[in-house]
Formats: structure tokens, C-alpha cells, sequence
């Protein structure tokens, strides 16, 4: 995490201040893909609960898969800062476990390096898991109202990504973003008297406009 900071403070200052940047910021929602995982739940008191957990992810309910962007390129190479809201549901749930859900975002921050060549773009990322775990565990439910500003979000663990995407433009400044990427996160999240490992591999597909508003375009 600090390593992270670190490098957000010395990279986007540095983009500021080169002339030939091009500054974009995009929205795409879309589709995902969480792939079966396993889950592991420790409780004060009892045996540890193991799952090979098989997520839904709701992607067009309230509120709706989606990522954001910003960021800048300088000829061929760039960065950004994506935040990807991600939602998982368990569908085996089972009589101790009879909730589990990250679902008002198992939200993937990442800071991207981006590339360009040819028609295609590839980025690769890592960041952070910002989760907001709901769960009830041998009847025990988890109290949302915890967590980083009492609103029951909480720093989880790691996130890495890698992905392709094509920049389809329909002005000199609006353009389509087709993207398809693959992630894989770990986060700590709590339940009642104890702790839920929750690993996520993901796909991604999405589409969606963008727009640079400052510098030239490419």
C-alpha cells in the first residue's frame, strides 16, 4: 500500500507537467465473469468453514457493474486510475454460512500502465481491494455500520490485472473504449468473531465512452 502511494505521488505529478500528455477520462460498464474459488471462514470458537465458492455477480442490477478511469498518455505509454466496481454473491451458501456477499463493492482500485501499438492497447495494474463484506455466519449477522468511516468498507488486500483494449473514435476527442481484462484479487473481510478469506478471479468485458480534454490527441 505505501509502495502504491509512492509511486501515485512521483508518476501523475510527472504527467502534469509534460506538455505533451493527453488527458482522457472514460466509463464502461459491461459484463464480468467470477470464476469458482475457494473460501475460507474463521470464527472464534469453532472449526474453520471451507468452500469452493461459487459466486453470481449481478452485473445490471442496482448499482451496476461498471469501471471508471483517468488518465494520460505520452505517445506510446501512459497511466491510469481505474476504480472497478465489482459484486460477488455466494450461490452454495449452506447452513453455516448462510450469507456471504461483497456486493456494494468488492471494488478493485489499481493504478495501469498503459501501451499503446498498432490498433490494440494493453495495460497492466495493481492495486487495492476497497471490499464491503455483508454475511451471517452460524446466525450470526455482520454489523455494516463498521469499517472505514462507520459506512462498512474496509481495506481487504491486493489486486492485479492485465488486459487489451481498442480506442474506437467518433470525434477527435469522444471515442469508444471496447476493453477485455482478467483479475485477480485476495481480501480479508470480516464476519462475526472473525475472518473470511475471499479470493476473486475474474473476466471482464466492457464497453463504453471516453474523452481527452487536454493535450493532443494520438
Amino acid at each position: 500500500m505505501k509502495r502504491l502511494i509512492t509511486v501515485l505521488l512521483f508518476v501523475l505529478p510527472a504527467g502534469i507537467v509534460c506538455g505533451q500528455n493527453n488527458w482522457y477520462i472514460n466509463f464502461t460498464p459491461g459484463l464480468d465473469i467470477v470464476m469458482p474459488a475457494p473460501l475460507i471462514v474463521r470464527q472464534s470458537g469453532y472449526k474453520n468453514i471451507t468452500i469452493w465458492a461459487k459466486y453470481k455477480s449481478s452485473p445490471f442490477k442496482m448499482p451496476v457493474y461498471y469501471s471508471y478511469r483517468l488518465g494520460f498518455t505520452n505517445e506510446n505509454n501512459g497511466y491510469e486510475l481505474e476504480m472497478n466496481h465489482l459484486k460477488v454473491h455466494l450461490q452454495n451458501t449452506t447452513g453455516e454460512v448462510s450469507e456471504f456477499s461483497i456486493s456494494h463493492g468488492y471494488n478493485q482500485l489499481f493504478l495501469n500502465r498503459t501501451r499503446y501499438g498498432g490498433s490494440l492497447g494493453s495495460k497492466i495494474g495493481v492495486g487495492i481491494v476497497l471490499a464491503h463484506p455483508e454475511n451471517t455466519v452460524r446466525g450470526l449477522k455482520l454489523n455494516e455500520k463498521q469499517g472505514l468511516f462507520n459506512k462498512g468498507y474496509y481495506i481487504a488486500g491486493p489486486a492485479v490485472q492485465y488486459g487489451i483494449f481498442k480506442e474506437i473514435f467518433i470525434t477527435k476527442r469522444f471515442y469508444l473504449l471496447a476493453e477485455c481484462r482478467a483479475s485477480l484479487a485476495y481480501a480479508n473481510v470480516p464476519v462475526v468473531n472473525g475472518r473470511a478469506d475471499a479470493p476473486v478471479f475474474a473476466f471482464h468485458i466492457q464497453l463504453g465512452p471516453g474523452f481527452y480534454w487536454y493535450g493532443r490527441t494520438r
